[in-house]
């Protein structure tokens, strides 16, 4: 069978003197976690919505991934101090080719940042910055290696019934986390499908029979490899297989 082909969002990095360029680029999680669903991961440049547009017609699913924060100006607020670095021009390609793969009805896998996104692109808003406001003892920003791979930072529980709970069979477990911000308004038509244990949305859906989205605040593609992630990740390949077969 052939395999379906993956967009995945790049990142922005520019490198030190000499070597002062730009870089688009995704890191080896991304590609790792497709390949470990059954897909064929492809990293784009930045895209205007001209350019995603075409190239979400040779394309089964884009995968939307983790980065950078989000500038608050696309979901009505000003910047704070707590907001992080923005990409402005990755916030545009993201929303460019999440267009694209909703004109065309291809699937879209949403993590960390992904989520947050594709929320604003539906009309949702952010916390700009968890500790700042919405405080808890709960840890959601754990970025030291290996402890960002593993999946017992924090609990979260599951939604009975929703798509999470019926592909992982789990109503609690413990997932990584790598997010100093997270929806705050969740957008008209998405639907809750996990919460952590202080109240921060942790995965939803999108309601709709002809479009498929699935969304995670943590980061299955990065986890040692379990039966969980493997089974969100193959999830996503499978239905952008069938997607692209019906």
């Amino acid at each position: 069978m052939k395999k379906p082909l993956i967009l995945i969002t790049p990142q922005n990095m520019p490198m030190e003197e000499p070597f002062d360029l730009p870089y688009n680029y995704s890191n080896a999680y991304n590609t790792r976690g497709i390949l470990l669903g059954g897909g064929l991961p492809v990293i784009p440049p930045f895209l205007t919505e001209e350019m995603a547009d075409e190239l979400m017609q040779y394309a089964d699913g884009l995968f939307m991934t983790g980065g950078a924060d989000i500038d608050p100006a696309r979901y009505g607020e000003e910047k704070m101090d707590c907001c992080g670095t923005i990409e402005y021009d990755r916030d545009a390609s993201d929303i460019a080719l999440l267009k694209a793969a909703l004109k065309y009805k291809k699937p879209v896998l949403c993590v960390c940042r992904g989520s947050q996104i594709a929320n604003v692109y539906f009309g949702g808003t952010l916390y700009q910055d968890i500790p700042t406001q919405a405080p808890s003892e709960l840890k959601h920003s754990v970025y030291v290696y290996p402890d960002f791979k593993q999946e017992n930072t924090h609990k979260i529980n599951v939604v009975e019934n929703s798509p999470l709970h019926k592909l992982c069979g789990e109503l609690e477990f413990g997932v990584n986390s790598l997010h100093h911000q997270a929806v705050k308004t969740l957008a008209p038509g998405l639907v809750p499908m996990a919460w952590a244990t202080d109240g921060i949305l942790e995965s939803w859906y999108l309601d709709s029979e002809e479009q498929w989205i699935r969304a995670y605040q943590w980061h299955p593609e990065i986890e040692d490899p379990n039966p969980r992630s493997i089974a969100i990740l193959k999830d996503f390949v499978d239905q952008c297989v069938a997607n692209r077969d019906k």
